[in-house]
């Protein structure tokens, strides 16, 4: 679970700037008591955010900047972080570092990282195992200083550590997070490795996004397409039935495809022949939707998702249903895994994108009234409707706003002291806890157009 992020002179965030998924010691909430999760190390971590904010303030800065930190993490990224990436209204952060410290929990260990880049290299990292806040205990794992990195205690029993601090003085990268160089290589010590699983188990959607491997893992069977279903239909799409059809990939390919086709067949060949394995898929994207091709004796077979709506017959592709429904259906894997798995933690850019209001609310209210302990909902929105006292704690709904030197910054409702039973949505629409555009007279672009 996230615990705390904080980001500085990275796009619209200046200095250090917070944002936290911890309650509120006054103005909270009484109500939903079971959106507290307590933590080994004895904090308290809350369930749910959302995120409010006027268009530009930031809200998808946050988003950007935890999916950036992820990418770093995981070695995806090129650290010559271009101007656009650092905070460009202040020439001076120029030649200032780009800081990212992210708290979490993860399988009842509660992590605290820090990472400061320059110039396209990692100048500071380092990882703490918190034990006890109250009582202020923590360990070092490890602390790095450019390229030189020092473990602390906890690995002392460790018989690979020898190996890999020699492995790490030779082959270490400026722009290597300590993190992803020790992947796999400490085996009898495991702390590092779930460590980097967890940033695996935190997933970025955004308003675009296309859930390729969601859609994969239904058409080799390893996820079930239950729910996506019924979260279609219940949703009144008109969609009755998610139905996975296979057909011989002669029938699917058109003439014009033929080239795509040979491609990918070839693709399937090497790959079998390469893990001498008799089953082997290969996924592809056609049309906005995940395919797989597989391999059944001789022939060539591919497996897809058609959508049957009620009183019909007919079979639809999923470009042929509306934005709405493909919207529903990309956002099927995060309800999946924060209703029923563990350990998972879902931020998603835009929760409302192509829905209407009262279907948003109803995708929070199922979330909000499940039972699970150790997931986490974090999400921007513009949607006023999800401001219900039912729904979210006032400590887990929170407000960007951007300052005249065009920084963001972030705080709680929890802040301001609304009476209990004050209506939060129409307190926002008119501007008491802000988060909102200050907009100007349109009437005069009317006006100028018509002098014109």
């Amino acid at each position: 679970m996230l615990i705390r992020f904080t980001v500085s002179n990275f796009m619209s965030f200046k200095d250090e700037t917070e944002f936290n998924m911890l309650p509120s010691k006054g103005n909270g909430s009484r109500k939903l008591q079971e959106h507290i999760h307590k933590t080994n190390s004895g904090i308290e971590v809350l369930k749910t955010a959302a995120i409010y904010g006027a268009n530009a303030a930031g809200k998808s800065n946050l988003v950007r900047a935890i999916d950036y930190l992820k990418d770093v993490v995981f070695g995806f990224e090129n650290l010559l972080m271009p101007q656009s990436k650092r905070f460009r209204n202040n020439n001076l952060y120029k030649d200032k570092p780009t800081i990212f410290r992210l708290e979490y929990e993860f399988k009842e260990k509660h992590y605290d990282y820090a990472i400061e880049i320059f110039k396209g290299k990692i100048q500071q990292e380092w990882l703490y195992l918190i034990d006890s806040v109250l009582q202020e205990k923590e360990q070092v794992l490890y602390r790095r200083e450019n390229k030189e990195v020092t473990f602390g205690n906890y690995f002392d029993k460790s018989t690979d550590l020898s190996y890999i601090k020699k492995y790490l003085s030779k082959e270490l990268k400026d722009s290597q997070t300590v993190l992803e160089a020790c992947f796999g290589n400490i085996e009898d010590n495991d702390i590092l490795d779930n460590f980097m699983y967890a940033f695996g188990r935190l997933t970025i959607v955004t308003p675009d996004a296309k859930s390729e491997l969601y859609s994969e893992s239904i058409l080799i069977g390893d996820t079930s397409i239950d729910f996506a279903k019924n979260l279609l239909k219940n949703s009144k799409t008109g969609i009755e039935d998610l139905i996975v059809n296979e057909i011989e990939a002669d029938n699917f390919f058109s003439y014009s495809d033929s080239d795509l086709k040979k491609e990918l067949i070839d693709e399937l060949e090497s790959y079998l022949e390469s893990t001498e394995q008799k089953e082997a898929y290969v996924s592809f994207q056609q049309s906005s939707q995940i395919n797989v091709l597989r391999k059944k004796g001789d022939k060539y077979f591919v497996s897809f998702i058609n959508t049957k709506h009620y009183n019909s017959d007919s079979l639809y592709d999923f470009d042929e249903e509306s934005d709405g429904t493909n919207r529903l259906f990309e956002l099927s894997p995060a309800f999946d895994q924060l209703i029923f798995e563990g350990d998972v933690v879902y931020i998603i850019d835009e929760l409302e994108r192509s829905m209407h209001p009262l279907l948003a609310k109803e995708l929070l209210r199922m979330y909000s009234l499940a039972d699970t302990k150790n997931s986490q909902l974090i999400f921007t929105t513009h949607e006023s409707h999800l401001l219900d006292n039912d729904l979210l704690r006032r400590d887990e709904i929170w407000f960007t706003e951007k300052k005249e030197d065009g920084s963001t910054e972030f705080y709680p409702l929890s802040n301001f002291n609304p009476r209990g039973d004050k209506v939060l949505e129409r307190g926002y629409l008119e501007g008491r806890y802000g988060g909102i555009p200050y907009l100007g007279d349109f009437s005069k672009l009317v006006i100028e157009e018509n002098q014109d």
